[in-house]
């Protein structure tokens, strides 16, 4: 279930950028996951124009590729594929890819196997959400699926996006800001305006797979072995 207030913006990536940087569609991202509420978060609200407000659960599929290839089922239904290209500096670039609804398509499903790591998927994964999600857990339990809730803030100046954004996950709670920007020097700048230089970037990818790893790892601390 999504809850929309304002206008939301599209998550689509333009197809062109204007520094020409990379040819392939795509987005230049730096994301932050601070333990306080940093001067970007009022810079933003102070000079940036507010576009959208969203709440929304996704469920991503994590494996240990995550971090380069991150794949979620999008408010619980849609799949999509992001892929992480050559970074730019700080800046990772990404280019995005949507799924048709379900069922899926044959192709894409296989699509979809390789895109996990996999070598192949049963065709029933294909027929919805809950059959994929419960197919992974018999034939791939190394995907661990992760229940991710966002309440965001959607922020927009010239090509550059940006977001404030609470993530809860089992119990888990952490902000986190952003910057997307088709444009490289769109980018740059916006992260020299918002003052994040110092901050490390960090991607969906690279955070929920060490939530993941401690998950896998639970067992073992909570019952060491004598």
């Amino acid at each position: 279930m999504v809850t929309k207030n304002f206008v939301l913006l599209s998550d689509a990536a333009p197809t062109q950028t204007k520094s020409g940087q990379d040819s392939a569609p795509g987005r230049y991202e730096f994301r932050v996951w601070p333990h306080d509420m940093p001067q970007a978060a009022t810079i933003l609200q102070q000079s940036w124009p507010l576009v959208g407000a969203e709440r929304r659960t996704d469920i991503y599929l994590l494996t240990e590729h995550s971090p380069l290839t991150l794949v979620k089922l999008r408010a619980g239904n849609r799949l999509e594929v992001k892929s992480r290209g050559r970074d730019h500096g700080p800046l990772q670039h990404w280019t995005h890819q949507a799924y048709p609804l379900f069922p899926l398509p044959l192709a894409d499903l296989q699509g979809l196997a390789e895109a996990l790591g996999l070598t192949g998927l049963p065709a029933d994964a294909g027929r919805s959400p809950g059959h994929l999600v419960a197919r992974l857990g018999d034939t791939a339990p190394a995907i661990m699926p992760m229940t991710v809730s966002k309440s965001r803030l959607l922020f927009r100046k010239g090509s550059s996006r940006a977001e404030i954004c609470r993530v809860t996950v089992a119990g888990w709670s952490r902000l986190t800001l952003a910057i997307e920007d088709p444009d490289l020097d769109s980018a740059r700048a916006a992260r020299n305006v918002l003052r994040l230089g110092r901050m490390p970037n960090r991607s969906y990818g690279d955070v929920l797979c060490r939530r993941r790893l401690a998950a896998a790892q639970a067992p073992l601390t909570s019952h060491p072995v004598n």
